[in-house]
């Protein structure tokens, strides 16, 4: 999670040892129930929910659609079992061979979690349906992979940032330990970056 450290002072004070936990917020209670119960029951209060990625290959010829953007979210009021789709090979390089697309499609959820419990089969048969009627796909992919992530979803309810700050009140009554990860400040990637470099300028400023 320590992923960048350019900015970061080379000068760092090894009189007192220094920890980043970088784990789910409910793997993390675990470890400091003993430590601080109440950090341990703030991190355990922190929800989870699990989601499933279909990647799926195809010809670029294949998809009408002029996938003129990086992809799209589906609002649950569709009642659709796609939650979003991603354009990988438009939102990154390389991703696809040249005349070839590669799609991610976003199932479950906070709101749909039992479709997680479907078999690869049959959630295929769904999102390929999805994008059937988004996104004009009539052909069958070329490839596809099916990946479920169970509780990898922090959710973020009301009162989540009062929560974040009792965490940290209780993390400055523990000199030398540090949190980094999704669960606090933003899910995605960038986020998470951005998390490991903040925890890593603390640990050096401490």
């Amino acid at each position: 999670m320590l992923t960048s450290f350019t900015s970061i002072p080379r000068r760092l004070n090894t009189s007192r040892p220094a920890i980043c936990v970088a784990l789910p917020a409910y793997i993390s209670s675990r470890l400091f129930g003993s430590v601080d119960p109440e950090l341990a029951s703030e991190l355990d209060q922190i929800t989870y929910a699990s989601s499933a990625t279909i990647n799926l290959g195809f010809r670029r010829e294949h998809i009408p659609h002029p996938l003129d953007g990086f992809g799209f979210v589906v609002p649950f009021i569709e009642k659709r079992s796609l939650i979003a789709c991603t354009f990988s090979s438009v939102k990154f390089a390389d991703r696809a061979p040249a005349g070839h697309v590669l799609l991610r499609a976003f199932v479950g959820g906070a709101l749909q979690p039992e479709l997680l419990k479907l078999d690869e089969e049959k959630l295929l048969t769904r999102v390929l349906g999805d994008l059937r009627d988004l996104l004009g796909i009539e052909r069958a992919p070329l490839f596809t992979e099916v990946t479920k992530w169970e509780r990898s979803m922090p959710q973020y309810h009301v009162g989540h940032l009062a929560r974040v700050k009792r965490i940290e009140a209780r993390l400055a009554n523990l000199p030398g330990l540090f949190l980094a990860g999704n669960a606090y400040a933003g899910l995605g990637i960038p986020d998470c970056i951005r998390s490991g470099e903040v925890a890593a300028d603390r640990i050096y400023e401490a």
